[in-house]
């Protein structure tokens, strides 16, 4: 039987399919085929004792080659013009690929070490957007401080509670700055009220503006009965309800942030008390009021 060594063909690559069968050389020629025939190899006896015929066989080769390597191949990794066998000490195996694809390049376009990395590079996480601090608003109205209530004033009247017809009755209402804690718009704040006026409603459809409570005549040194910046005449006896609103300037105080002034004038809590209009006669005195000009109904 023939026995073709593969040392000797080594590839079908290096002769175009040079295909010997394992038959005797004595039916060389229903063992030729087109490829041997080519390289002028069919009826050879390439048995180890016959020495010839293997001569003309590497004769053949070197012709073939032109005493060459075999020429390059698409595909062929030895198709180099002096391609020997890797040794242990100059082969590298190819990357390995099973833990994600190969990377050569950089984001700049340069290679990456000698070698492509087999690793693909840990993804850079992106720098999470600065996150804005949230600020109180630069306006503050009258109706966003709508939950702060000041306290009522209070109210009294000279005389007390009653009145006579035509005659002033004078009022004396009273009222503070006042701080009250709480929180607005999320912020912790505190909103001051400060006194800036009162508002009266005489109860006779007749509603006055002062920018003051008023006093009583004894501290103005005014004698009674006798017209103030706060009293009010009535034309008619009957019974009314004194209604006194007071009037605020307010500021809003956000600590760190600062303050915020309130536009506009804050009406607070009402004070009401009922006030008896009674006619009054005049009677005799011992007195009138060119001689005692500080009596009842003198002015």
């Amino acid at each position: 039987m023939l026995k073709i060594a593969a040392s000797l063909l080594l590839a079908s690559s290096w002769l175009p399919a040079v295909e010997l069968a394992p038959a005797s050389i004595s039916a060389a020629s229903s063992m030729c085929t087109p490829a041997a025939a080519r390289a002028n190899l069919c009826g050879l006896d390439l048995a180890p004792g016959n020495a010839g015929d293997r001569a003309q066989v590497r004769g053949q080769l070197e012709q073939y080659t032109g005493g060459r390597s075999p020429a390059p191949s698409t595909g062929n990794p030895r198709a180099t013009g002096n391609w020997a066998p890797p040794t242990p000490d100059t082969y590298t195996p190819p990357p390995d690929q099973t833990d994600g694809p190969i990377v050569c390049l950089d984001d700049s376009e340069n290679v990456v070490g000698a070698d492509c990395a087999t690793d693909v590079p840990e993804p850079v996480e992106a720098e999470p957007a600065p996150v804005e601090v949230a600020t109180p608003p630069e306006v503050v109205t009258i109706t966003d401080i709508a939950s702060f209530v000041p306290a009522a004033p209070s109210i009294a009247t000279e005389p007390d509670g009653i009145g006579a017809k035509n005659m002033p009755l004078n009022t004396i209402a009273t009222s503070s700055a006042q701080t009250l804690g709480g929180e607005l718009f999320g912020f912790p704040v505190s909103v001051t009220f400060t006194p800036a006026g009162f508002r009266q409603d005489w109860g006779d459809e007749t509603v006055t503006e002062t920018v003051h409570g008023g006093a009583s005549w004894a501290t103005i040194g005014q004698a009674e009965f006798s017209p103030t910046d706060t009293s009010h005449s009535y034309a008619e006896k009957g019974t009314y309800t004194l209604t006194v609103t007071p009037l605020y300037t307010a500021v809003v105080d956000f600590g760190v942030w600062g303050t915020r002034t309130v536009e506009g004038v804050i009406s607070g809590p009402a004070a009401a008390r009922d006030i008896r209009i009674v006619e009054v006669h005049t009677a005799l005195v011992d007195q009138d009021c060119l001689e005692n000009p500080t009596g009842a109904g003198c002015s």
